[in-house]
């Protein structure tokens, strides 16, 4: 069975400040303009997930507000996480191989480093090699022909800025 991963880290958010609440912050102005550009490219061009799990930080759930608001139906499979805030690479690998025990296709809403980390776990050592570190409002689409941890077959990155698309031959 095929598989498809979706991670979208948060887009830009407002400064941190040693006296705000980092959990709250809002996107930035840019990162709303930036969250409604990615939703309009993923409901273009991306199969709607079976499964979405999201940080309950603001700023990740401003940036699939757009995603939902265009795929309302995606309200009810939608899952605020709590342990995704701050969450280990590890912490984040269980969750979507439990997810992928009952569904195709899943998006994962999150934050650096553990967004970033993922998406360097599950891609081949050569293709890791070339990847850097998820900038704020990148979408990584990853799939799995043979199952997820079996190794991706073809992985897809839309950054803020830019488009790369890599096969494994």
């Amino acid at each position: 069975m095929t598989h498809r991963l979706y991670l979208l880290r948060h887009a830009t958010a407002e400064p941190w400040s040693p006296l705000g609440n980092d959990f709250s912050r809002s996107l930035s102005p840019a990162g709303t303009r930036h969250a409604q550009l990615v939703s309009g490219w993923v409901l273009k061009t991306l199969t709607p997930p079976d499964t979405v799990f999201c940080s309950p930080a603001k700023r990740t759930r401003e940036t699939l507000a757009p995603i939902l608001a265009h795929w309302p139906k995606l309200l009810s499979v939608t899952d605020y996480i709590d342990s995704m805030y701050g969450a280990s690479l590890s912490m984040l690998m269980t969750l979507a191989e439990d997810a992928f025990s009952y569904s195709e296709r899943l998006l994962m809403v999150g934050h650096n480093p553990a967004i970033g980390e993922i998406l360097i776990n599950v891609l081949q050592q050569q293709q890791a090699a070339n990847t850097q570190q998820m900038a704020p409002g990148t979408l990584a689409i990853i799939e799995f022909s043979s199952g997820f941890k079996q190794g991706c077959t073809r992985w897809q990155s839309i950054a803020p800025d830019q488009a790369a698309e890599f096969t494994r031959r």
